[in-house]
């Protein structure tokens, strides 16, 4: 039975890929997710569930939300978190778990060489985007931030620069108007788990799976957002203004006008032609705001004074 290991985080976008492995034919030999803090020793440690307490106290538990160590720990499935991949004891460690394939959907940490050849099979990789367009850590800030409206998910092999691997297979949609990060997160990784069983399908059949390289021509990389990229321009139309709220809904969005830089609870409408007589107006925490063209109805979390102007 073909062994997989399979390395994600808390996130949602970790939790359709580990179900689909778990309702294949494989042997999930481990659970692999970032340590949450500085570990006291090299090797990767058991995260163990917690015990219940005979108390009427809630019992304090690290993750709350349910994500994909909950659903290895309700298949018996160990889950180990490690502090970086490059360490000997952690590639020791890796190495003794034979793994005939890694998934990987969503990891913090750069894959080494020696981790990308462990495999026979390789290391697999799901990424919200249709490479080689939107390389990087945060695809769906920057597609939202772009407003592309055609988007989708890639399954690739790994190897040592980031996202850059042959492509095994992809699957296209249309971004809908107004798309929330997590809506968008989701339909990207239940795309990808489909792409995942297919893939897995051939290597249990004894296929090769496909080595579409990637053209460098029309790579496009973006880095992790830095504050200035979060800044919501009052020269975009309204409409790109909400879909970009919507579409980057848990990053520090903000928008400048006047002396004042507002930063976004949510964005909650807009209007295509309306018109203020000034600038924007603000009652309570609700904001409106004028675009070009369009007007942006918004929900305020603080707002400041803006440096560049006070």
């Amino acid at each position: 039975m073909l062994r997989v290991l399979f390395f994600g985080m808390t996130g949602h976008f970790s939790i359709p890929p580990l179900e689909q492995l778990l309702d294949l034919e494989v042997d999930l030999i481990g659970v692999i997710v970032p340590a949450t803090q500085s570990p006291s020793t090299f090797y990767p440690q058991l995260v163990a569930r917690p015990q219940p307490l005979t108390t009427d106290l809630p019992l304090v538990d690290p993750y709350l939300e349910p994500n994909i160590i909950h659903r290895a720990w309700d298949n018996n499935i160990s889950v180990w978190e490690v502090d970086s991949l490059t360490t000997p004891e952690t590639l020791d460690f890796l190495t003794t778990l034979t793994p005939d394939l890694i998934v990987v959907a969503c990891f913090s940490r750069i894959f080494p060489s020696k981790l990308l050849q462990l495999p026979r099979y390789g290391c697999l990789n799901l990424h919200p985007s249709l490479l080689p367009r939107y390389r990087g850590p945060a695809p769906l800030f920057w597609i939202a931030r772009r407003d592309e409206r055609s988007t989708g998910v890639t399954l690739h092999h790994m190897a040592e620069d980031l996202d850059s691997g042959d492509i095994v297979a992809q699957t296209a949609f249309e971004r809908p108007e107004g798309i929330s990060e997590a809506e968008l997160e989701q339909h990207c990784a239940i795309e990808g788990s489909n792409l995942l069983r297919e893939a897995i399908g051939q290597l249990k059949q004894g296929q090769p799976l496909p080595h579409r390289p990637q053209i460098e021509d029309v790579a496009l990389h973006y880095p992790w957002p830095s504050a200035a990229d979060c800044q919501v321009p009052t020269n975009w139309s309204a409409q790109q203004a909400f879909n970009f709220g919507r579409g980057a809904e848990t990053w520090p969005l903000f928008i400048s006008v006047g002396d004042s830089d507002f930063y976004l609870r949510r964005v909650l409408s807009y209007s295509h032609d309306h018109i203020l007589e000034k600038p924007y107006t603000l009652i309570g925490d609700e904001l409106w705001v004028q675009f070009q063209p369009g007007v942006l109805r918004a929900k305020v979390r603080y707002q400041t004074n803006s440096p560049a102007k006070s």
